[in-house]
């Protein structure tokens, strides 16, 4: 949390009307927990400079062997990805 969304956590919580009781319970709960940690999911779409890279040099040696397929005039992506085989 950054320090600016801190702060206004903190004017937040002042601005609230609260009892004994609720300060209280509301402290033991902040010293108490532990923070809740977020579980990242890795973005399938990264890649590291290596294996961009290495995916050029395989796209070179496909077209270089004539491994490649052109869309044909008018047709839109999605009917040429399906042509070649992918289940859209």
């Amino acid at each position: 949390m950054t320090t600016v969304a801190m702060k206004n956590l903190w004017n937040y919580i002042a601005g609230l009307n609260l009892s004994a009781r609720n300060r209280k319970w509301l402290s033991e709960r902040l010293v108490s927990t532990p923070p809740v940690a977020k579980t990242k999911k890795k973005d399938p779409t990264l890649m590291t400079k290596e294996e961009f890279f290495a995916k050029i040099e395989r796209a070179e040696k496909q077209i270089e062997n004539g491994e490649y397929s052109e869309m044909l005039p008018g047709e839109d992506l999605t009917a040429h990805l399906k042509r070649l085989g992918y289940d859209l």
